[in-house]
């Protein structure tokens, strides 16, 4: 099997194409209209969901079969019909272009796969096996999604809040790593809302103070500098 790279696209606006309008195809367009895609469907018939979206506005669906439709301006396409013939048409019109194409149950046939995901706001957890096993994929995402739980959602958003604070108010690049370092402690994750700040401000107050008075390029400074005064001992308080 050919070796895949893993990457994650910004789909927001890219004009993405779905042939097949059933259950498979259904999940696949669903997913690409939560990344901002613009989706055009191509199908005869369709599952009510798709007609649904399509009468909301949502996509375009092009109520043929396909037989050859241009496909060149299509960032990338997905074959989801129950024919291989009508997937294979669309497999070779999209390769003989260049384009990025997807045939679904046919891992042989595609140019990018779509993995498992478990996302907790902008945090995204994406599993794949390169096609060999959509079900073992499956799996192991269900047991993710135990270990990482909704908590991550505001966790996340607090650190790309702090990141871009800390980023901003501290000059010294080894006191920047200690304060993210720290920000990674399970006590923050599992803080309230209020008391994951509250420690923050501690932290980042503290830094501030040290940095500021002792300058930004002391290298053994910033090695010495641990942030366990005011901030850890809240931090301790509140895991006990």
């Amino acid at each position: 099997m050919r070796k895949q790279y893993p990457l994650m696209l910004d789909l927001t606006k890219r004009t993405c194409l779905v042939v097949g309008a059933g259950e498979v195809a259904v999940r696949k367009i669903e997913s690409l209209l939560a990344a901002g895609a613009a989706v055009t469907v191509i199908s005869p018939e369709a599952d009510p969901q798709v007609v649904e979206w399509a009468a909301q506005g949502q996509l375009q669906w092009h109520q043929t079969t396909y037989n050859g439709q241009d496909v060149r301006s299509y960032a990338l396409v997905i074959a989801a019909t129950d024919r291989p013939d009508v997937n294979l048409a669309v497999h070779r019109a999209v390769t003989d272009c260049g384009g990025w194409i997807n045939v679904v149950d046919r891992p042989d046939l595609c140019t990018f796969t779509v993995p498992s995901v478990v996302r907790r706001g902008k945090l995204a957890i994406a599993v794949s096996t390169s096609g060999a096993s959509p079900s073992l994929a499956r799996k192991i995402k269900q047991r993710l999604e135990g270990e990482f739980g909704t908590e991550y959602t505001g966790y996340v958003d607090f650190l790309a809040e702090m990141r871009q604070r800390v980023l901003a108010q501290v000059d010294d690049p080894g006191v920047r790593k200690q304060i993210f370092r720290r920000l990674l402690g399970d006590v923050y994750l599992h803080a309230s809302d209020e008391h994951r700040y509250r420690m923050a401000e501690a932290l980042l107050a503290e830094a501030q103070t040290d940095d500021g008075g002792q300058g930004g390029n002391d290298d053994e400074t910033v090695e010495s500098w641990k942030p366990q005064k005011q901030a850890g001992a809240y931090a301790d308080k509140l895991g006990h």
